[in-house]
């Protein structure tokens, strides 16, 4: 086997660990999502997703964005994470001792009762997840996923089961604490029992400048990302309240969890691969455009075809309970179908060397979304939900622009390939509209399998009559590549 074929070969077995680890994860941790959901309050989830939105902002403080930095890399010596890492892991210790002795500090700042203990014991996984991470990423770099994938299904499973019996033994919101600090812990002594990477007294201070340099874009564009899609949170709790909070959530937890299954893993492995490749100027426009294609092709109808029945698909997952979770679901798939096909050009970005393009469109983002949000008059969660879903398509021609003039390709080049997907998906949803109006009355859950049957059955129509063409090339690429990997 040549050296192409054998990257090929290695290319397609750690996609498949990938999603091995990312789709079983997410699923299963989804699966046990619907249990708690059935087992616990709209407040519970309120206080938990407020635990959450901490603790996320200081662990993309504390990693720094080393741990993109150290996949990019083109070449890495042991000396070279030494510095990184000493610097995130003091980092996330220090922040965990300030979140436990100011809990009650900020539980009064919040004026949300019952928060301190909360974040008490849930910066126990601050320090851990921050070491986990470093781990995660050399074994991402060497394209090992299938000790992430076991290791994922493992850590989601138990503490699944703990978090459950902690939710049947009415611990409430800790519940959600307890599993998380729990899933922490076993992802970090599984990686850390069979390390790619050890503590060490050397260190190179020139490679440290140079990770910071790429570090700093990745970590920059985080916070900006968290600002944008975190401050919905905080306006939802300053306005409704915690229970509207975990309503809010819930109702985003399909979009986020659809987001994590169909883009992290194609992730994961892009940058690495891509970046072997950014060379290979025709190569790598030529990946893009069949990128595009997929996710125009899978991904955008899933999202449209979730969208266009979130009234009955909310009601069968969640409950009665959480009534009004749809109004906030259906917006976000809807713009969920767009950024399936967007999220792939951060990968060409990051693997071009580019990463200050993504900082530079989520300042944009930035400028448009959160000012919206706050100036936008909004009645109840679910409108303020679709002027936070619809204000991001502000930001989404100029993302398309950048990734085009970089890789060297015309407007026309990227909307063929998905031009008639589109037409298909639209098509459907339309379908979806008529079906209801024509059903009015059906039981819930019976109309949920119509209404899909009515939504493939459009959706590939449409596929047969405007993507015939494109279907049978990308179908070809595909047999191809697995004959010659």
């Amino acid at each position: 086997m040549n050296v192409t074929r054998g990257r090929q070969h290695q290319v397609v077995v750690a996609l498949f660990w990938s999603l091995a680890q990312n789709w079983g994860g997410r699923a299963l941790s989804f699966v046990l999502f619907l249990v708690l959901a059935r087992l616990l309050d709209p407040a519970d989830f309120g206080l938990a997703a407020l635990v959450a939105f901490i603790l996320l902002l200081l662990s993309s403080i504390a990693e720094f964005g080393f741990g993109d930095a150290l996949i990019q890399r083109r070449t890495l010596e042991p000396a070279d994470v030494t510095l990184p890492f000493f610097c995130s892991f003091a980092a996330s210790v220090l922040l965990a001792v300030l979140i436990a002795l100011l809990a009650t500090h900020i539980e009064q700042w919040f004026d949300v009762k019952g928060l301190a203990p909360l974040l008490t014991a849930a910066s126990l996984s601050l320090p851990i997840g921050t070491a986990t991470l470093f781990q995660e990423a050399l074994y991402k770099r060497q394209m090992d996923f299938r000790v992430l994938a076991v290791r994922t299904m493992v850590a989601t499973a138990i503490s699944g089961v703990v978090g459950i019996a902690c939710a049947y033994a009415g611990f409430g919101a800790l519940s959600l604490v307890i599993q998380v600090v729990v899933q922490s812990a076993i992802s970090g002594l599984w990686l850390w029992s069979q390390p790619r990477w050890l503590p060490m007294r050397g260190y190179d201070l020139k490679s440290f400048r140079e990770l910071s340099g790429y570090s700093i874009h990745v970590m920059l564009n985080r916070l900006l990302d968290f600002a944008i899609v975190r401050t919905i949170d905080m306006i939802i709790l300053s306005l409704y309240g915690v229970a509207a909070l975990g309503i809010y959530t819930v109702g985003a937890r399909v979009y986020i969890i659809l987001m994590q299954l169909l883009t992290q893993a194609v992730m994961d492995v892009a940058l690495s691969a891509l970046s072997k490749i950014a060379h290979e100027r025709d190569r790598i426009a030529g990946a893009y455009l069949r990128s595009v294609s997929l996710g125009a092709l899978i991904g955008s109808p899933v999202f449209v075809l979730l969208a266009a029945i979130a009234p009955e698909f909310s009601l069968l997952l969640f409950g009665a309970k959480w009534g009004g979770s749809e109004a906030v679901m259906r917006p976000l798939m809807l713009i969920g179908a767009v950024q399936t096909v967007q999220f792939v050009n951060s990968a060409y970005f990051g693997a071009l060397g580019k990463p200050n393009y993504v900082f530079l469109l989520n300042i944009l983002k930035f400028c448009t979304v959160v000012p919206a949000m706050f100036l936008l008059p909004s009645r109840d969660i679910g409108q303020l939900a679709t002027i936070f879903a619809f204000s991001q398509l502000v930001v989404t021609p100029v993302t398309f622009a950048l990734a085009l003039r970089l890789l060297g390709l015309s407007w026309s080049q990227f909307l063929r390939p998905i031009a008639g997907c589109l037409c298909a998906i639209v098509l459907a949803y339309g379908a979806v509209v008529l079906c209801r109006e024509a059903t009015p009355g059906m039981n819930p859950y019976l109309r949920i399998g119509l209404l899909a049957s009515c939504f493939g059955a459009t959706y590939l129509t449409g596929i047969l009559l405007f993507w015939r063409k494109q279907l049978l090339s990308l179908i070809d690429f595909v047999v191809k590549r697995g004959a010659t990997a």
